[in-house]
């Protein structure tokens, strides 16, 4: 198989290159090695003493004991892997792997089946037993692939950082990991997520709690050293605040990017012409209930989170309203979501709540202060057909049954769906009971439509076009024709059935349309020939694809122009203004995106993080239309996966002039040539949109279209061709297959997944939306304003046609058909890719650990599954062969620069003389290092070697230099020895000799402190004989003079007081009280006018007096009074 020489090619590469132990034939002379990190020795058996050689197990090399007993050997897989198996049964032996419990699980050698070899072959049988303690019997021990070092038991964060990089050890890696609720993993620059369905905690606190937030962010905004933050453990927000902080920097003055990392390659992929800031994009992809829309919730957080501490640390204190603005924004981002969810996600076979649309959210920011100034969602790839139609065990979109079991009896009424669920031919006429979450998910949705503004009318006209919707699919047809004439039952002509009649009237009525003109658009077609207008009855397929093509066409309107309207609440503003790419509705079509911003807008600096959330490659038991759709947008996002990750670094290579020939990628353009046509061929999706002409039934266009694919692209001649060239083959795609068996509605093609098999059943049916010119008319024709506005937003999808379609004429286009839904996807997706070529990608691939949605569950085969799905090892085997490593050269010069011998040294020196001299050495060729102009380009194999060389040379250094300390320590020893009884003499010596001034000392100071207490002593006497002679001076004063100590306020106060007493003495008779008030009054006088304060007119009066004596003593000529009067 191919697994199986892929395996055995590795093996023997690691022989080729010493770097694998030689494979023993038995248990007993399996020995023991010491892995290259760190010295340390693989596990010891317990029983036998000697080390343990681990294997990962291989189910493929699996086989059945004939005779065995079941309860010897448990959980045996039940089938026999051939050795030599062609392309055809690689699908058998995936179906091995997938369905093995101990799929890559440990295991070790227990002894040979000598009875179970074969002569004939150099294979070795063995008995082996996993880690959970189950025997197995492997054909051949050669082929097991060995657990080389400890880094495989570990589980290491980056498993890039493995030595040896394989499917056994990623899976292995992820499976530790996820046993110790690491649930994040790096592959570079991608992150691998797997859904841990249940809560995971970190020291009682939440992975996603606000210290986490801030641990990341504060790694990389700190003045740590370069890449301090790769010391953290992966994370989403490790990824999130990768994108802001690269949008940030891209609007910093432009520098010189540093790169050590393969990861900065991407940094130098070139900005947008007339912009400066670089957009970034998160792109989030997996299957339905790994945890996608979940990681985006996280993400958005975290960026929420973020900002606010920008705010605060702009100005050193919190910015009230601006930290105001920005969480009431988050808050409303973050409510959109149940709104999206209710009218885009449905229950699958696979997840309850599964969104069955894409969304790419921006996230606008002003780079300068790093606040969050807006948002804007777009959607892509709604999934139309779950709309009319759903495959058995799943629902269709939330909405209708939240309004059926959440709505008040009144509405049900009002809107006619008080039959139920059961009622409605586009809910499978299912019966279903109320569900709790479905009325608590309308009430959310009854909230989040008040929250972007509408009234209540306009909520209830939402409703009515959920309503409607139902009602549109219970109309039913018939064909027409005279029962009682002759030619009854011959016409093939529509007409509705009268029983459905109530359906077309309330549908009509809730849209506010016409029910004739509605009926006319169903049952008839207008066709343009000759320049007259002829009116084409349709039979019952063509009027219930029209029907089915209405109820699309009016729900799609709905969910684009609700995205539109949560869009224009989120809108980031400039300067108070709206932005100018906000203003209308093509751009909240799916997958239309805003024209270009204007220059004002561009110079602005401003910029966005997109994070894309969309469904990942899908491959079932039969896959269909939908599928095709799917994985054509996955192999779309993988070029673009390719273009960023491996182009781009090849650029790098150049720039620097290092030669990037010994590094190749499985580029996965012929398949999306196949699918979209390019380089001269048609494509499956023109080949498709073709078949839907012609005579003929669906099925049988199925069978015509998979027939012009096996001609066009599976190398089979038509018979016409087989007749004139004698049967010579067409020319032959590489991604395309026909399959031998059922190819008349089966057909095979190569994804870079690996191979599809899709069977065409409805493939044309469900290609073609039959929404010609008449139904697109209907919706302006509406009574009802907010209704003609609704359907107004699909024009924008048809408006999106491409080239192809321009150039035909209006009356063509109305003629054949309608955009099909292929073109519709392909332009939607086309103009995705334009968005996400102008940003900086950061990829997310989450994993689904098991079907049964249970935690602590690792399902190794389905896991294994998804990594293939995901493109997981050609992305690691790229990092691996290209050079993860960059350094400059004067930094590598000075680093190992020391691996060279002094003759060496001597002979040359540089970077250039350096890496000869060590290639050399190593026996190591350009394929592992290359000198670039300014850094030297190596793979990080190499580096750890020469990281390791490095400090053993260190080591051996450390030694010769110990060993030289120590012989100079005991030439030293003797003299020492001596110098330290001489100076332990000398040191008693000179203790004596202090001690006794030290006594002497003391005995002075005694003396000293002594007169010094008694000088003291006298000089506190006289001080306090001193104060107390004031304090009896000041009490004499007092007894003296009474009113010494009272201000004159408080002396008037008093004299006021006295006066009135004498007053009132003097109305009493009472003449001996007021003859003693009267004598104290003359003291108190007399004090309070020594007291008075000088006021202006008593100074003036004073001057007066004083001016009239100086001027008596001058006309006296009495000089020596002048002048103390002067």
């Amino acid at each position: 198989s191919k697994l199986q020489k892929a395996t055995t090619a590795t093996m023997a590469k690691k022989k080729k290159k010493g770097g694998g132990t030689p494979k023993t034939r038995g248990h007993d002379s399996l020995k023991a090695r010491k892995s290259m990190g760190g010295g340390q020795t693989q596990a010891v058996d317990l029983v036998t003493g000697k080390a343990k050689v681990e294997y990962f197990f291989d189910p493929t090399l699996a086989i059945t004991e004939a005779a065995a007993d079941a309860t010897k050997t448990p959980a045996k897989t039940p089938m026999k892997v051939k050795n030599n198996l062609s392309g055809a049964f690689e699908a058998e032996i995936n179906e091995v792997l997938y369905s093995s419990r101990q799929l890559f699980y440990p295991c070790t050698v227990i002894k040979t089946l000598d009875d179970e070899k074969k002569d004939d072959t150099d294979a070795v049988p063995v008995l082996v037993k996993t880690s959970d303690g189950i025997l197995h019997k492997i054909s051949d021990s050669a082929k097991l692939v060995q657990l080389t070092c400890p880094e495989d038991y570990q589980g290491l964060p980056d498993v890039l950082h493995l030595p040896h990089v394989t499917e056994a050890s990623l899976l292995h890696a992820l499976r530790v990991r996820y046993s110790r609720d690491d649930i994040y993993t790096s592959a570079g620059p991608i992150l691998v997520s797997v859904n841990p369905y249940k809560e995971i905690t970190i020291k009682g606190k939440s992975l996603y709690s606000e210290d986490q937030m801030m641990t990341y962010r504060n790694a990389s905004s700190s003045s740590t050293p370069a890449h301090a933050e790769d010391n953290l453990p992966p994370h989403l927000f490790k990824v999130a605040d990768r994108a802001y902080s690269a949008l940030i920097a891209s609007g910093a003055p432009e520098i010189e990017p540093h790169i050590e990392e393969e990861d900065a390659v991407l940094s130098m992929s070139p900005h947008p012409k007339g912009r400066r800031v670089r957009d970034q994009s998160i792109i989030i992809s997996g299957e339905s209930g790994a945890g996608k829309t979940e990681a985006t919730k996280i993400i958005m957080k975290y960026l929420a989170r973020i900002t606010k501490k920008a705010v605060i640390g702009e100005t050193g204190s919190p910015d009230k309203s601006a930290s105001a603005d920005v969480t009431s924004l988050e808050d409303r981002v973050l409510s959109s979501n149940p709104l999206l969810e209710s009218f885009g996600n449905a229950r699958t076979l696979r997840n309850d709540n599964s969104s069955r649309f894409g969304k790419f959210i921006e996230i606008s920011f002003n780079t300068t202060s790093g606040m969050i100034i807006g948002a804007s969602i777009s959607n892509y790839l709604l999934e139309k057909t779950r709309i009319t139609t759903q495959i058995e065990g799943e629902r269709n979109y939330h909405i209708f049954y939240q309004l059926l079991t959440g709505a008040d009896e009144a509405l049900l009424e009002e809107l006619d769906l008080t039959a139920g669920v059961a009622a409605f031919r586009y809910l499978g006429n299912r019966s279903a009971q109320k569900s709790r979450r479905d009325v608590k998910g309308f009430e959310e949705t009854k909230d989040c439509l008040s929250q972007i503004g509408l009234s209540d009318d306009d909520q209830k006209l939402i409703l009515s076009f959920v309503a409607a919707t139902l009602h549109l699919g219970n109309i039913e047809f018939e064909e027409t024709g005279d029962p009682d004439g002759e030619g009854a039952g011959e016409s093939e002509n529509a007409r509705i059935t009268d029983a459905s009649l109530p359906s077309l009237n309330k549908a009509c009525a809730l849209l506010g349309l016409n029910e004739d003109e509605v009926k006319e658009a169903i049952l008839t077609k207008l066709l343009s020939v000759g320049g007259k207008t002829i009116h084409k009855p349709q039979n019952v397929a063509q009027a219930q694809d029209k029907r089915d093509a209405l109820a699309k066409m009016a729900y799609s309107s709905l969910f684009v122009w609700l995205v539109g309207r949560i869009n224009s609440t989120i809108a980031p503003s400039l300067d108070g203004r709206k932005r100018l790419d906000s203003v209308g509705l093509d751009e909240f079509s799916p997958g239309l995106r805003a024209p270009k911003k204007s220059d004002a807008v561009t110079k602005l600096n401003t910029g966005f993080i997109g994070v894309l959330d969309i469904y990942g490659f899908e491959q079932f038991d039969t896959n269909g239309f939908e599928q095709l759709l799917i994985n054509y947008a996955n192999e779309k996002l993988q070029r673009h996966f390719n273009r960023h990750l491996f182009e781009v670094e090849q650029e790098l290579y150049t720039s620097e002039g290092v030669d990037w020939s010994y590094i190749t990628f499985n580029d996965n353009r012929p398949c999306l040539e196949l699918i979209e046509g390019g380089s001269g061929s048609v494509g499956l999706l023109n080949t498709l949109d073709d078949a839907w002409g012609g005579m003929g039934s669906a099925s049988e266009k199925d069978v015509k279209f998979v027939s012009h694919l096996h001609q066009q692209f599976g190398g089979l001649a038509s018979p016409s061709r087989k007749k004139t060239n004698g049967g010579s083959h067409g020319n032959k795609h590489k991604n395309f297959i026909t399959p031998k068996f059922g190819n008349d509605r089966q057909f095979i093609i190569v994804h870079y997944a690996g191979e599809v098999r899709y069977t065409a059943n409805g493939f044309v049916e469900k290609n073609v939306e039959s929404l010609s010119n008449e139904l697109k008319d209907l919706g302006s024709h509406s009574s009802l304003d907010l209704a003609k506005e609704i359907f107004a937003a699909s024009a924008g999808e048809e408006g999106s046609a491409s080239v192809s379609d321009l150039t035909m004429t209006p009356g063509r286009r109305s003629t054949i058909r309608g955009k099909s839904v292929a073109s519709q996807f392909r332009t939607s997706l086309q103009k995705l890719v334009v968005d996400l070529e102008l940003t900086q990608p950061h990829y997310i691939r989450c994993i689904k650990p098991n079907l049964d949605k249970s935690s602590d569950s690792f399902n190794s085969g389905e896991v294994l599954r998804q990594l293939r799905y995901a493109g997981m090892m050609e992305t690691i085997r790229i990092r691996r062969e290209g050079y993860a490593l960059r350094e400059d050269h004067e930094s590598f010069y000075n680093r190992f620069h020391l691996l060279l011998n002094p003759e060496e040294a001597a002979e040359g020196e540089g970077i250039s003389h350096l890496v000869k001299v060590l290639s050399e050495r190593l026996s190591i060729t350009d394929a592992d290092w290359q000198i670039g102009h300014t850094k030297i380009f190596l793979r990080r194999e190499l580096a750890n070697k020469l990281e390791l060389l490095a400090l053993l040379r260190v080591h051996a250094a450390a030694r010769t230099l110990g060993r030289f300390g120590r012989f100079v320590a005991e030439r030293r020893a003797s003299t020492l020895l001596t110098a330290w009884g001489r100076l332990r003499l000398h040191m008693l010596r000179i203790h004596r000799e202090r001690k006794a001034a030290t006594t002497i000392q003391a005995a002075v100071l005694m003396v000293k402190q002594r007169e010094q207490y008694r000088s003291m002593q006298i000089s506190a006497i006289k001080m306090q004989s001193f104060q107390r002679r004031n304090a009896a001076i000041k009490l004499v004063e007092t007894m003296r003079d009474p009113y010494s100590d009272m201000t004159f306020a408080e002396l008037k106060a008093l004299y006021e007081e006295e006066a009135a007493r004498l007053d009132e003495a003097a109305e009493n008779n009472d003449f001996k009280t007021a003859a003693d008030i009267e004598a104290n009054i003359a003291p108190l006088k007399e004090a309070m006018e020594a007291k008075r304060p000088l006021t202006r007119t008593l100074l003036e009066s004073m001057i007066r007096e004083t001016q009239a004596k100086l001027d008596d003593a001058l006309a006296q000529k009495a000089y020596d009074e002048c002048g103390p009067l002067q």
